[in-house]
Parts: structure tokens; sequence; C-alpha cells
């Protein structure tokens, strides 16, 4: 009896043992794993380091200027596609094709009985557009609406720094902004909503005056 009591307490004392030794080496191991790097630091491609280093030195130079990493088609536009239409003063609606953009103008935005208004999209990847006449200031203020079936909205990522948060941006000028990568410099940076529609979602914010429009998914 004595020895069955003695074999039954070795053989505890042998698994408690082996469990110590097992739980020791899981946590050794678990300390010297390295952790895994970030999205972020994933995603900053050779491509990404050029284009935002660029960025932020021309910020640096521009007073009062943003860093945003622009919203992407996934299918880049292979050039540039332009739409020159009247519009009464009534209001009416300018629809850019193959690029899922309409342009809402409302009833007395401008003075006149009509005006010409001509939208270009940007070749690239980045969802941005001029828009002219250059420099004009609206009554009322018009309507960017993208359509975001074909953008990467839902899988964005954003350079380390960032904060997501979607917005529009105003830009002077179309070089101000990295077609490929999306990462621009804008002097404007304008609260936007995402509406569901049946057609699919679409982001909205408001004009108040031309030249240069893009979407944003976050900023610096």
């Amino acid at each position: 009896m004595k020895k069955d009591l003695r074999a039954s307490r070795s053989r505890h004392l042998t698994v408690l043992a082996v469990a110590v030794v097992t739980a020791i080496i899981a946590a050794c191991s678990d300390a010297a794993a390295p952790s895994a790097p970030s999205v972020s630091d994933r995603d900053m491609s050779p491509e990404v380091e050029q284009a935002l280093a660029k960025a932020n030195s021309q910020s640096a130079d521009i007073p009062e200027s943003f860093v945003a990493q622009g919203l992407l088609r996934e299918r880049p536009l292979t050039h540039a596609v332009t739409v020159t239409r009247v519009v009464r003063n009534d209001g009416g609606s300018i629809d850019v094709p193959g690029t899922d953009f309409q342009l809402r103008i409302p009833r007395g935005a401008f003075v006149g009985r009509s005006m010409t208004f001509t939208i270009t999209a940007l070749p690239g990847a980045a969802v941005a557009y001029e828009f002219q006449p250059a420099g004009t200031h609206f009554l009322v203020p018009l309507t960017f609406v993208q359509k975001l079936g074909h953008t990467n909205l839902d899988h964005a990522k954003l350079p380390p720094g960032f904060e997501r948060k979607v917005s529009g941006a105003y830009f002077t000028d179309a070089s101000m902004i990295d077609p490929q990568t999306g990462l621009a410099v804008v002097a404007e940076l304008l609260p936007a909503e995402i509406d569901a529609t049946w057609s699919g979602n679409q982001l909205t914010f408001p004009i108040w005056h031309f030249s240069g429009y893009m979407a944003s998914t976050g900023r610096r």
C-alpha cells in the first residue's frame, strides 16, 4: 500500500515538473518572438516613402497646408477625362463618364442665367478632379458626389502617423498630388459624409469655390 502511494506521488510530481518546464519554455519562446509589424509599417513601399517625403517637404514650405492620403481607384485612369457643360441658374448636375463622379449644382448657386462648367478627372489612382472656371465662388455650395464601389475605401491603408478620417480636400495645383499613391499636399479639408443609396455608398462634401478637389481617407 505504501509503495503504491509513493508511486502515485512520484507520478504526480513528475507530471507537475513537466508542466512547469513546458510553461517556462513557452513563456521564453513568447518573450523571444519578435512582435509583428503594424499594417502601416508593412505598407510603406519605396513608392509611398518617396511620395510621403516629397509631400512633407512641400507642406513644410506652405503655411496652413496638410498632407492627405487620397482615396484611390481600384483601376487607375490611364488618361484625363474632361467634360464641359452649360448649366442654367435653376440648377443641374454633371456626370464624368468612367469615374463614378457627379457634380451637383443647386438653384441660385451663381449670378447670371447660366455658367459653363469644365470638370477634369485627373489621370492615375487618386480620386481627384479639377474644376473651371477656376477661382469662381458660389452663392450656394455645390456638392461633390463620388460613388465608392470602385475605390479602396473599405481597405484603405495609411502611412504611419496619419489620422484615419474621410474628408474632402482642396488642392491648388495637380502637381501637389502623387498620382500613384494618392499622397497630396492640400490647402483645405472639408467635412464629408458617406451615404447609402440604392446604387451603393457614396461620399459627398460641399464645394464653395473652385479649382481642385479630391476625396481623402486620412491626413497628417
